[in-house]
């Protein structure tokens, strides 16, 4: 009986038709394929739980870092439930491709196709979220690269909203200019950070829980961030303006540590962040997730993830 590739599919993707045919052309000699192709948000999600209950052995997101964190998500609820044990991976076709970038992952198909046949797995970190709300009700999300709260969620927000731009100048330079234009109207968030018996109050331009080293279309903002340490790197962006954002551009560019009194990095595996007040979104992996006060929870080893 042939092994089984379920190919989650962003339905929007530029030249859809020729990549689905470039997939059937490359394994559809050796392999049953099947396609689940998304039509509105979060519909990866339930295809991934559809596809893994009808016995696929590999699911590949076709996509960008959001249809890869609605397929985790997918994929860690049934696995969490049900023990299924298929590989997952990712073609990356998307606007930032962060993961993909932080992996080693490329576009090429011939790469995917090594990775299948090997199908020799690195057992990756994923994060957990927890949002309490204020009716004492809970709503638990996963990521697999990076969660931060602060000036991302509102970057994100333009950047999804942006469609022309997104379209005609590409993901690095659409970042570049949501963070700059977003910068001319954010006020810094006050919050307040636990972890490991450490505690930290202040205003934040960004709180980031890392288990990747690169968000925002290539920014390197937790620069010894490991995917499989059972750890995360929490960066701390407090009281930056513009200017030093704008001083320290390369260095993320190049995922360096930044130097400064405002930033501060620490390895953990649990972090508690409270609102100091107003209303402070997380955004994950690209995506709007909910706002603080919210638990992040590193759960070591849970994606069967197929990297080079």
């Amino acid at each position: 009986m042939m092994e089984i590739i379920g190919f989650i599919l962003h339905g929007k993707i530029r030249g859809k038709k020729k990549v689905k045919q470039s997939l059937i052309n490359k394994f559809s000699a050796d392999y049953e394929l099947r396609f689940y192709e998304t039509v509105q948000p979060r519909h990866a999600e339930e295809l991934t739980g559809k596809a893994l209950s009808e016995g696929c052995n590999f699911l590949i997101a076709v996509g960008g870092d959001g249809t890869l964190n609605e397929m985790v998500n997918g994929y860690l609820k049934t696995r969490l439930t049900s023990g299924v044990n298929a590989s997952i991976g990712v073609l990356p076709f998307g606007t930032g491709n962060d993961f993909a970038r932080g992996t080693g992952i490329t576009r090429d198909i011939n790469q995917l196709s090594e990775m299948i046949r090997l199908n020799q797995p690195r057992m990756l970190d994923a994060g957990r979220m927890e949002f309490q709300h204020p009716d004492g009700s809970k709503t638990i999300r996963y990521f697999d690269n990076i969660a931060d709260l602060g000036i991302g969620g509102d970057v994100v927000g333009r950047v999804n909203g942006v469609h022309l731009i997104k379209t005609v100048l590409g993901g690095k330079f659409n970042f570049f200019v949501a963070i700059l234009v977003t910068f001319l109207s954010y006020k810094h968030k006050r919050v307040k950070v636990s972890w490991d018996g450490n505690e930290w109050e202040g205003q934040v331009l960004s709180l980031v829980v890392a288990n990747g080293r690169y968000f925002g279309s290539g920014l390197g903002i937790a620069p010894e961030a490991k995917p499989d340490d059972g750890k995360f790197e929490l960066v701390i962006f407090a009281n930056l303006s513009i200017i030093d954002y704008l001083l320290n551009y390369s260095r993320l560019r190049k995922a360096e540590k930044i130097i400064h009194p405002e930033v501060f990095y620490h390895r953990t595996s649990k972090v508690f962040v409270e609102s100091g007040g107003g209303t402070v979104i997380v955004e994950a992996d690209g995506e709007i997730e909910g706002a603080a006060p919210i638990v992040y929870t590193c759960l070591p080893g849970s994606l069967r993830f197929l990297v080079p």
